[in-house]
């Protein structure tokens, strides 16, 4: 049976939210080629009509996770009070739910340290992704020039993500909350002394 281009395309995409969402819960070695394409619906032999190879799949499955991920950050943002978007962010992110939702999750303490460990080609599409949200970001810092708002940005997102791998790694519920509290109250402060 012969598929239509629109087909091919839908089934690539479901492939790839498939592959963001497992990768996301189980990280890049946890999930086989055959084993989530199974869970699409598809032959293992059916992933080579769609992709090169794991990296091309890992590749895109990173860039669709990273551009879900900054999306919510930015509805989160544009839906707050102006001057308030940044702690619409932290509060978004540093959350229970958040914290809780491996496969949905933020691709940065989901996948940070595999990508670190694959392909110059995976790791510079991770960074190309990063570069580009990164600056979505930006935009919402105090800082008057670029430079200065790309390093508010990186500072605020690298807290948040930080805070997130380790209260996952956390047993205690309590102690897991308090971390994302505490990283929370001090990114607002922090980005409160910038001038806001």
């Amino acid at each position: 049976m012969r598929y239509t281009s629109e087909q091919k395309i839908e089934t690539h995409k479901h492939i790839v939210d498939a592959a963001a969402r497992e990768f996301r819960s189980k990280g890049l070695q946890g999930i086989g080629i055959a084993d989530l394409m199974s869970q699409v619906g598809l032959t293992h032999g059916g992933f080579y009509a769609h992709f090169k190879n794991r990296d091309a799949l890992v590749m895109e499955a990173a860039t669709c996770a990273a551009a879900q991920n900054f999306g919510r950050l930015i509805e989160a943002a544009e839906s707050a009070d102006k001057g308030k978007e940044v702690e619409a962010m932290l509060n978004f992110y540093l959350s229970p739910k958040h914290r809780d939702n491996f496969g949905s999750g933020c691709i940065l303490p989901a996948l940070a340290a595999d990508i670190a460990r694959q392909s110059e080609s995976v790791k510079d599409a991770f960074t190309d992704t990063l570069k580009q949200n990164m600056a979505r970001i930006a935009n919402y810092m105090p800082a008057r020039d670029a430079k200065n708002k790309l390093k508010q940005a990186m500072m605020i997102v690298s807290g948040m993500a930080g805070a997130v791998l380790i209260a996952r790694a956390i047993e205690d519920p309590k102690l897991s909350d308090l971390m994302l509290d505490s990283v929370r109250n001090q990114l607002v402060e922090m980005y409160r002394s910038w001038g806001v």
